[in-house]
């Protein structure tokens, strides 16, 4: 009866104690992180359905890398490079960043609770090409960055040297095209239909490498774009080799 009465007495005053301690304890706020996937932590009770919903964002991923290719090409070309189409580039490659780790989290989540054998697997698998998708995005961002430098120096690549990038781009895109395709309808025959792909953009990097060095003999070529030209080389072949992973990582589903 004690109790009773007390609470009684009291609980007229409760509003009146939550507006004083509001102002004696004001509460901090919170801004919550923008989640870029459709990733559902409810799903996690179903590890089938949640390992289908990770692959989904992983196919988004592929098609974001593809159309980073495209812009940078097109982005190379221009006389005065689209500085919206910069941003969207740059922006893309920021969400992707934020995307590979969502899925990670999502996906180590899942490994956490009690999976069948199966599942796990997939889901490593999963994890392992989230991060060679996002690896891409970081060197095809960096293309980009390498010919705003140039610019900014005051120098381009020659327009022999732009038409040669722009064809490696294109053999480049139609190899991580025919991956992407292969993780869509889960083709684990990738390797052996992709494999003549990367083996002749391997021999035509080499070749501009080659081509760059007889060029060089002649002293015509300024520092700045030896430096970039030889860089973007190198981050086209970082991409066919991170799309190679992907490649296997695929021919290894069960």
């Amino acid at each position: 009866m004690f109790n009773i009465t007390n609470t009684i007495i009291f609980l007229p005053f409760v509003p009146i104690f939550e507006r004083l301690l509001t102002r004696l304890v004001p509460s901090k706020g919170f801004k919550e992180k923008p989640h870029l996937t459709d990733l559902d932590i409810r799903m996690l009770d179903t590890p089938l359905l949640a390992i289908e919903q990770s692959r989904k964002e992983i196919e988004k991923m592929s098609d974001g890398c593809s159309k980073m290719l495209a812009w940078s090409a097109e982005l190379l070309q221009q006389d005065e490079p689209d500085k919206a189409l910069a941003d969207r580039l740059r922006q893309r490659e920021q969400v992707l960043d934020s995307v590979q780790d969502e899925v990670a989290e999502f996906v180590t989540h899942l490994l956490s609770g009690n999976v069948p054998h199966s599942v796990a697997t997939e889901a490593r698998r999963q994890m392992h090409m989230a991060d060679e998708y996002e690896s891409v995005s970081d060197y095809i961002l960096d293309l980009d960055k390498f010919d705003r430098k140039l610019r900014k120096e005051g120098e381009r690549f020659s327009e022999q040297q732009r038409t040669d990038l722009v064809k490696l781009n294109s053999q480049v895109s139609g190899y991580l095209t025919e991956v992407n395709q292969a993780l869509t309808a889960g083709n684990k025959a990738v390797l052996t239909k992709t494999d003549p792909t990367a083996k002749r953009i391997r021999d035509e990097v080499k070749q501009l490498r080659q081509k760059h060095l007889a060029e060089l003999s002649g002293g015509s070529i300024a520092p700045v774009v030896m430096v970039a030209w030889l860089a973007s080389l190198n981050a086209y072949s970082k991409i066919r080799e991170h799309t190679r992973e992907i490649a296997e990582a695929i021919s290894e589903a069960r």
